[in-house]
């Protein structure tokens, strides 16, 4: 029924006082409509029978549409604007109409294609979600940014936070070891993004072909994983809010700590108040009451912990230094020139040779540094003792004072004070630095300047019978052929009471 027809029929029954049989009659019409005419007075609509057509824009709809489509594998923020659509029209399309028209139709297009969303509810113990986020602290009073591995359980909301200098690979693994035993457990499947510490390469729909050092992790732990559809972090939306929550609320204000494992400890104990505090949506229970139940229905954790490093094969130069995330390390002398494997973890870095160990670092992260280990040096140092005061290995070992007054007074009274130095310091080796430190100290305040005095001294700081080392080979030419005879014991017997007796 049109405006018109209602408003005909209204004015024949309530101003002429027609009856509705009449008007039914004389209009063609149910006296059920006429009656719904009568007594509905809400305001006339008019209802179009069929859309209008409109030329010009009609004819762009398609092509933005085509554009929208395309730019969902822009970068966001390269992404179009209405203004940017309506100048391309201009320039491709010869495009006619108003900027308004093509914001109008951006705008209806934009808002068909918003998604909406399933709330998921995952059976205790089945489900945790994994993402990395970032803040900022003052570490040792360095403004320092900090990147904040998170994982939660889905169903008890049971969260642990763990901060770490980067995100490589090491970081990913050790922060999920520290937050299984922190649940002591594990759950059935673990959901992420498509971290490049987890994927290799995204295949098709879910499918992804996994890093093998994370499928090891998998196997450890005997959990599955579930992978998002690209950008699609939606689906790991609880892990999204506590990134967001521990920016807002953990870090702020701002945190002056003097170590990582200072912060950790922070950040540990504002997961367990806000466990204590809120409440699992839906449920009059807190999270910790809910954590108590679900935690019975994890998986045990292994027998032993994932080996949580990166690995390397690399080189060490000629000057003892191997190279790995631009920063150089040292290693003993004997595997200068030669391949080695380094396994490096968050904190340190290990050294294989033949697999075995032969160096240990702390894993520093300023870019291009030289990581010196003194004893790596010594026995090059024996041979060439002249470089000793200027070898950055030497300079930089932050040795006690007493290594230094030593020597200047070594230098005062000794024919060849660097290579007397030298044997000393390889002492350390038998009784270690501390007792060495003390042995010299005591030397220096008895004014003895010579290696078996120094030697004397760590014997009886020690407890232990030092065996003085052998001369380096090819220092003394001149000794190499000289022979010890070795000595007829029969001469022996002439000392005893019976004439060729023998003592057996």
């Amino acid at each position: 029924m049109s405006v018109v027809d209602k408003e005909i029929i209204r004015r024949l029954y309530l101003k002429q006082g027609k009856s509705m049989r009449w008007i039914a009659r004389e209009l063609k019409m149910s006296r059920k409509t006429v009656r719904k005419a009568i007594f509905d007075d809400s305001e006339p609509k008019y209802n179009l029978v069929q859309a209008k057509p409109k030329p010009v824009t009609d004819s762009i709809r398609p092509i933005i549409k085509k554009w929208l489509e395309e730019e969902k594998e822009y970068p966001r923020k390269q992404r179009y604007t209405a203004k940017r659509i309506f100048e391309r029209l201009e320039e491709e399309h010869e495009y006619q109409g108003s900027e308004s028209s093509v914001r109008r139709i951006v705008a209806e297009l934009r808002h068909q294609e918003k998604e909406t969303y399933i709330p998921l509810d995952f059976e205790p113990g089945t489900n945790a979600q994994c993402d990395w986020g970032s803040g900022y602290i003052y570490l040792n009073g360095e403004y320092t940014e900090v990147q904040l591995f998170c994982m939660r359980m889905t169903n008890s909301r049971k969260s642990f936070v763990m901060a770490f200098p980067h995100q490589k690979q090491e970081a990913f693994f050790e922060g999920h070891v520290q937050a299984f035993n922190w649940f002591e457990g594990v759950m059935l499947t673990v959901t992420y993004d498509n971290l490049k510490a987890a994927v290799l390469k995204i295949l098709t729909g879910k499918n992804r072909q996994e890093q093998d050092r994370f499928i090891s992790l998998r196997s450890h732990y005997l959990y599955e994983s579930i992978f998002c559809n690209v950008r699609k972090a939606n689906e790991k939306g609880q892990i999204e809010h506590l990134v967001g929550y521990v920016k807002r609320n953990f870090l702020t204000p701002m945190i002056h700590v003097n170590s990582m494992d200072e912060l950790n400890e922070i950040l540990l104990a504002r997961c367990e108040k806000y466990a204590q505090k809120h409440k699992v949506p839906g449920t009059d229970l807190t999270i910790q009451e809910a954590w108590e139940q679900e935690k019975k229905l994890i998986l045990p954790l292994p027998a032993r912990p994932f080996d949580c490093f990166s690995y390397a094969e690399v080189k060490a130069n000629q000057s003892q230094l191997i190279r790995y995330d631009n920063n150089f390390y040292s290693v003993p002398a004997m595997w200068a020139g030669r391949s080695l494997t380094v396994k490096a973890y968050v904190y340190r870095v290990e050294i294989y040779g033949n697999r075995q160990l032969v160096a240990v670092h702390p894993r520093t992260y300023i870019k291009g540094k030289e990581n010196f280990c003194l004893d790596h040096y010594l026995d090059t140092l024996v041979k060439k003792p002249g470089a000793l005061e200027h070898s950055k290995p030497f300079k930089k070992a932050n040795l006690p004072a007493i290594y230094h007054q030593y020597l200047q007074e070594l230098k005062r009274r000794h024919p060849r004070p660097e290579r007397e130095f030298v044997q000393m310091m390889l002492l350390h080796r038998l009784v270690g630095w501390d007792v060495l430190t003390k042995a010299l100290t005591e030397a220096y305040q008895e004014k003895i300047y010579h290696l078996e005095g120094v030697r004397h001294r760590t014997e009886k700081l020690s407890g232990k019978h030092i065996i003085p080392m052998p001369l380096p080979e090819g220092q003394h030419p001149h000794l190499q052929a000289y022979k010890v005879p070795k000595p007829e014991l029969n001469q022996f017997n002439q000392l005893l009471n019976r004439p060729g007796g023998v003592i057996h």
